[in-house]
Parts: C-alpha cells; structure tokens; sequence
C-alpha cells in the first residue's frame, strides 16, 4: 500500500474536521448578516448533524466508493449553497453534512482495514488528524475579514472537496483478507449484537464529549469568578486535552493493550466529569476538563477498532457511526432540559457522569463477553 494514499486518507480525514466546525465558526456571521434568529441557526446545525449521522448509514463494504461518494456530495452540497435562497439552503447544508457522514465513516473502516495489526493506533492517529483540522479552522476563521460571508467560502470547499474525490477514485486500496473475510462468516451470528454494544458506547462518548464541550463555556461563568474569557479558556484547555490525547494514543498503545486502555480511560472519564461537578474554583475546573478530554480521546478510536476486530466488514458497520452522531445531539439537550428543570448546570451536567458510568458497565460487559469467546473458539492445528 503506497504511503501517499495513507497520507491522503489522513488529509482528507483533516479536512472534514475543519469542515465538521465551519458551519458553527461561520454561524455568528451569517446569522448578523441574514438577520437569523436562534432557532434558524439551531436548526442549521441540527440540519448539518442529523445528516452527517444519516451518512453513515449509507456506507456500505466498498469504502472507496462511498469515499469518493462523500467527498462529491460536501462539493455538491457546497455550490448548491452558493445559489440556494432561503429555504433551499437547508437543503443544501443536508448535502454537505450527508457528504461528510460517509467520508469520514468510510475514511474510519478503510483505515481499520488497512492497518489490521495497529488498528486502534491507526484510528487514534485518524482523529488526532481531524482534532487538528477542526482546531485549526475557527482559527483560521478568525483571520477572514469581517464582511466575508459563509458563501463566499464555498467555492474553495468545493475545489478541496473535489481534489479528494478525485483522489480516492484513483487509489488502488487492497481488498478485505481472506483471513478477515473468513473472520466475517464466522461471527455473523454475533454481528447484531456487537453492532448494538458498540453504538451505544459510541452514542454515550459521543454525547458526553459534546456535552462537555458544548457546556463548559457556560457551567465555567456560572460556578468561579472567571468572566467570558476565562470560559473559553476552559473550553480551549478541554478541546486541547483532547488532541493531546489523540497524539499520545498512538505511543500508549505500544506498551498498553488497548482493552485495558481502553477501561482504564473511561473509568477516568467518569472521575473527570467528577470534578468538574465539584469544582467552585478555576484550578478545579481546569483540572477537571484537562482530565476529561485527555481520556476521552482514545475512547472513540479504540471503540471503532475493536467493532471491527468483533465483526470484521459487515455491511451493517454505519450503524455504529450513525447511532454515535446522535448522541452529540440527544445528551447535550437532555443536559438543557434538566438543568431546566432542576434550575442547576451542575445537576443538568449529572447526566455526563451516568453517561459515562453506563458506558463503563459496558465496556466492562464488552471484555467479559470477548474472553468468554476466546474460550469457546476451538483451537486451529
């Protein structure tokens, strides 16, 4: 396998993670100059989301076709914006976020094909590449001149989005092994099962990643002394924890299975969530955000690898991906509607902690399940 087409992989992997938060970075803009109110720039991004989700489902064995699919529907999905009025442009944010769901779940399982002895190092690797590409984006937003409209950012979106389409057309990426096809038939039997497993680990990840991220700005103003900036310092250090993570994965995985990373992580997940739920003073807070991101960051790597090491290439794998993406919609709201209810962030944020105690549960029903297979494998002479 030419190390030029891995390279692109993680390219393009880059750049869905800078085109996963434009919309958001871009949003105040466009909501100043099309005079949005909250709920349509809500539901633009719910839009965007629910469809990213929806392209999962749509990713099938052939990885690189649905690649090249993708990568053509954010282009599509991009111009189509440039032109749509008004209500039409729902329809081509839709595109845009169908595109990116079945990029990035085909990018996900081809990697996984590809590096089947390093998997969970391979994947962690992946996201650290799309950690660094949604990173640099508002950055980068930052510099654009004020007067400069989301559309007007289409046209390179679309050329970008091409190149990689293009690009995927052209690799030549080796099929499934006969050892992994084989590993197929025989856990077909099990395939449902695990598909259930995995996806609500990755919908409660999912969810309590976003729920932390999208929530810590607010919970920072309303439990220390710290002011507007001191919030987005919170959420910078959560969101830098988490690519720190992401790159330092890859070196914990040569010396620490990854079942047992993979534990240990979520159950400091869990005391992570802790002190931010304790925290009254910035070095608390900061601690605790520092914690949860940095060991939130292998989670959903080493979940993606171990579904594929379960159930090999089922055709049934954008399930997991498509369940996950809901929980960055489903937790977050819920986090809303009962500190709501019980007037208290901090009561609302108790939902990430269960979240991540019931992921603990199953992960550790994950393990016992594996070992319990391992023992009725009959041995092969």
């Amino acid at each position: 396998m030419p190390a030029s087409a891995v390279l692109l992989l993680y390219a393009g992997f880059l750049l869905t993670g800078a085109l996963t938060v434009l919309l958001g970075t871009m949003l105040p803009r466009a909501a100043a100059m099309d005079h949005l109110r909250d709920v349509q720039s809500g539901t633009l991004l719910m839009t965007q989301f629910a469809a990213s989700a929806c392209g999962a489902l749509f990713v099938r064995r052939h990885f690189e076709r649905t690649s090249v699919w993708g990568y053509s529907l954010i282009s599509a999905g991009a111009l189509a914006l440039i032109f749509a009025p008004g209500t039409l442009a729902l329809l081509a944010i839709a595109t845009y976020g169908l595109g990116l769901g079945m990029a990035m779940t085909s990018t996900s399982l081809l990697i996984g094909r590809l590096f089947p002895r390093s998997r969970a190092a391979a994947l962690s690797l992946l996201n650290f590449s799309w950690s660094v590409g949604s990173m640099l984006c508002p950055l980068a937003v930052a510099r654009i001149p004020g007067a400069f409209s989301l559309s007007a950012l289409c046209l390179p979106i679309a050329v970008f989005s091409s190149v990689f389409a293009i690009t995927a057309m052209l690799a030549q990426f080796p099929p499934p092994s006969v050892e992994e096809q084989q590993q197929r038939l025989e856990t077909g039997n099990r395939i449902t099962a695990a598909i259930l497993q995995f996806a609500a680990i990755g919908f409660l990840y999912v969810g309590i990643e976003a729920t932390v991220g999208g929530w810590i700005s607010t919970y920072t103003l309303r439990v220390t002394v710290w002011k507007f900036a001191g919030g987005n310092l919170a959420a910078a250090c959560f969101w830098g924890a988490i690519l720190l993570g992401r790159g330092l994965a890859p070196l914990l995985l040569r010396r620490i299975p990854e079942q047992r990373l993979y534990t240990f992580s979520i159950f400091l997940v869990s005391i992570g969530v802790l002190l931010l739920l304790a925290a009254h003073d910035p070095s608390m807070l900061v601690a605790g955000a520092c914690l949860t991101g940095l060991t939130l960051a292998p989670i959903f790597p080493i979940t993606i690898s171990l579904f594929i090491g379960r159930a090999g290439e089922t055709a049934r794998a954008g399930w997991v991906f498509a369940i996950a993406g809901f929980g960055a919609a489903v937790v977050p709201w819920l986090t809303g509607v009962v500190s709501t209810a019980a007037h208290s962030l901090r009561a609302g944020l108790l939902i990430a902690f269960f979240a991540a105690l019931a992921m603990l549960l199953l992960t550790l029903r994950t393990t016992v399940s594996a070992r319990s297979q391992l023992r009725t494998v009959p041995s092969r002479m």
